[in-house]
């Protein structure tokens, strides 16, 4: 997975559309926040999870091939590749307003004549009348940038499926059980905002997630030092020790971070820059 240039995260953490290729890809709005959900998972799989004869070729064609062989040999199939084509849909804004299926098949899904579990390219009309199409290989630097766009992580080529799925069964293990839903979490983050439901329905997901992050940290940063204050204390420290940024796990503080120390030591270099963080039928040769 090749990095993005800078001037992409810079665009999406401002929430601007990006062109790239001939088309636009636009950040997707909150009250789209279920459909996108659908199609998360989609961004999120790691190509190195997959069996290892699908690893050499781009995902979205090995996404494709798994689900076509497995309807083609009557065995459930995974939804990813129909997950895939709904994400698109929802940064190129195809079908606003549609149910997902509808959505979904927007594209046309060009397939080779003698192999047709081989997928050419997707073919699709925007809006208006402009014919386009998309390879594997040009999918692959789109779901770059959309994940980006929507503050979806993705893991690195390097990292280990199980490592990985360890930590969120981890996460998962440890959360609480909370009658989570997106009509709560819109007027809460309402009520702290002073903004309308309605408002915060046209705002950006990435930027209603970032606000929320905001105003939880800020919260749990009161929470925190007033149990210091009364004696409290955690492994590791504070857990949060800055209203303002979050706690690196490598424990080292808001001044390093930022490039500095308090020592006035040089830290080493940054890192380049990382990631912000169901089967169509319309076959055609």
């Amino acid at each position: 997975m090749s990095e993005l240039p800078m001037s992409i995260y810079k665009a999406a953490a401002r929430y601007k559309p990006i062109e790239t290729n001939g088309l636009t890809l636009y950040p997707v709005l909150v009250r789209e926040y279920e459909h996108f959900l659908m199609a998360r998972p989609a961004l999120e799989v790691m190509h190195q999870s997959l069996p290892v004869a699908m690893m050499r070729m781009p995902l979205l064609s090995a996404l494709y091939q798994i689900d076509y062989e497995a309807v083609l040999n009557g065995k459930p199939h995974t939804g990813l590749f129909s997950r895939a084509l709904l994400a698109l849909a929802l940064a190129l804004r195809l079908g606003e307003g549609q149910e997902t299926d509808k959505r979904v098949n927007a594209f046309q899904v060009a397939v080779d004549r003698e192999k047709p579990a081989k997928l050419m390219c997707l073919r699709f009309t925007d809006a208006a009348g402009k014919k386009h199409e998309i390879s594997p290989a040009a999918y692959a630097n789109l779901r770059q940038i959309i994940a980006a766009q929507n503050g979806v992580k993705l893991e690195s080529d390097m990292a280990n499926p199980d490592l990985v799925q360890a930590e969120k069964d981890i996460a998962s293990a440890s959360e609480l059980k909370l009658n989570a839903n997106i009509e709560d979490w819109i007027s809460a983050v309402s009520a702290l905002t002073g903004t309308t439901e309605e408002e915060i329905d046209e705002w950006p997901i990435l930027k209603f997630q970032r606000r929320s992050d905001s105003y939880q940290r800020i919260l749990s940063y009161i929470v925190c030092g007033v149990g210091e204050c009364s004696g409290a204390s955690w492994k590791g420290g504070n857990p949060v020790p800055h209203p303002f940024f979050a706690k690196r796990k490598d424990g080292s503080g808001v001044l390093s971070a930022l490039g500095g120390s308090a020592d006035g030591k040089q830290p080493a270099p940054p890192p380049a820059a990382t990631a912000i963080r169901e089967f169509t039928q319309n076959l055609s040769p």
